[in-house]
């Protein structure tokens, strides 16, 4: 199956990952990666769940985003670097703990001191809608993209983090619209949830109406 990542970070990130695995310890191998960023994920939600004792607790919280990535992006690149890929198993594994350490970090910003828990997991519903997209989308076409429209879950961390960054420095005071309590962190989200789905829908459109175009020539 063919790897595109056309995202907004996508070849810097491609630089650091290669120069990462170059020096990767013989000890660390694909799947002790997986399970630090599973960790990474854990500890992004705690971070989250401290900081109804103090805001501070959202640098562990970004820490974790980095941990985070550090083993989605490895696992593979490790594994296709020493060239012991196991491609289903690891097509398999990676895309499920995926959902698990979506789970975790939406999560942890629900039961955070600034964001809703409602809005947190509308998000992560939109953010999966285009995830499945994605791999129905590699089932058709042969080709699994990464990112879709330039964003991928990169760009996802780092607009969480740039989220926990602001709130450290300005605050998020709650207010209410019609009768819900909500911060600038739930617009903000609830902002990126709707352009999550509305991406989905129209790419949904297209590729099918994409399909129906080449299967019906096809028949002529």
């Amino acid at each position: 199956m063919i790897r595109i990542n056309n995202s907004l970070v996508g070849a810097i990130e491609r630089r650091a990952l290669a120069w990462l695995v170059r020096r990767m310890p013989r000890s660390v191998t694909p799947d002790k990666l997986t399970a630090f960023g599973i960790f990474g994920a854990a500890l992004t939600l705690a971070g989250y769940v401290l900081t109804a004792w103090s805001p501070s607790f959202l640098w562990l919280a970004s820490l974790g985003l980095v941990f985070h990535w550090l083993g989605d992006s490895l696992d593979g690149n490790l594994a296709r670097f020493r060239k012991i890929e196991r491609p289903k198993y690891g097509y398999f594994l990676d895309q499920t703990i995926d959902v698990v350490g979506n789970l975790l970090i939406c999560a942890g910003m629900g039961l955070s001191a600034y964001v809703r828990m409602d809005v947190a997991l509308l998000a992560l519903a939109g953010y999966h809608a285009l995830s499945i997209y994605s791999l129905v989308k590699a089932c058709v076409s042969g080709e699994l993209h990464i990112s879709l429209v330039g964003w991928g879950p990169t760009e996802m961390r780092l607009l969480i983090i740039l989220m926990n960054t602001t709130i450290f420095f300005f605050g998020a005071p709650p207010f209410t619209v019609v009768g819900l309590t909500m911060t600038w962190c739930d617009v903000t989200i609830l902002l990126m949830a709707a352009g999550l789905f509305t991406t989905f829908v129209c790419l949904l459109g297209s590729y099918a109406a994409q399909l129906a175009r080449e299967e019906a020539a096809s028949h002529k």
